[in-house]
């Protein structure tokens, strides 16, 4: 099979550039299909401080957490994503009877949203873990997750996390 067509011009189109030039312009599109060309998560926005997960605004930049709303904190050990997936990804793990632990699910390898699993955490990017304190336990070496301030009101039923 030749390397070139003829065109009715008389020119030779040699089909090494044509797959060069068409592979050049599907990178384009991609790029241009999937935003800014970043590949991986994108650095916190501004409006990371939007509120979820069945609250409201105690502050700027706090998440309210109705304990009604996620059965896995109705006991001890239980671990539950309480951000609604909007803002930033917050977990929350119930430390005792009365005491709360609220974590960043950023993962500090390189800001992937870690992932609730049982009641511990795992990067679906790297595999990194993470008990259910936020400390690194294997996978790829990171360190531990952000530890968020949290205030519980066993009053309101309610646990007020700083991001």
């Amino acid at each position: 099979m030749a390397d070139t067509h003829e065109c009715d011009g008389g020119c030779a189109l040699k089909r090494r550039d044509f797959l060069g030039a068409a592979a050049v312009a599907a990178l384009a599109l991609l790029q241009g299909a999937c935003g800014d060309g970043q590949i991986g998560p994108s650095a916190p926005r501004a409006d990371d401080d939007d509120n979820a997960g069945g609250g409201g605004a105690a502050g700027s930049g706090a998440l309210i957490v109705s304990l009604a709303a996620f059965p896995a904190l109705a006991s001890v050990g239980g671990v539950a994503r309480v951000d609604g997936g909007s803002g930033l990804p917050v977990a929350l793990v119930r430390t005792g009877a009365a005491s709360f632990a609220a974590f960043s699910l950023r993962c500090p390898h390189q800001g992937f949203t870690v992932e609730v699993q049982g009641g511990s955490f795992r990067c679906p990017a790297h595999g990194a873990r993470f008990n259910s304190s936020g400390t690194w336990t294997g996978g790829q070496p990171t360190s531990n997750l952000t530890v968020l301030p949290s205030v519980f009101n066993a009053g309101a039923g309610t646990v007020s996390i700083t991001r």
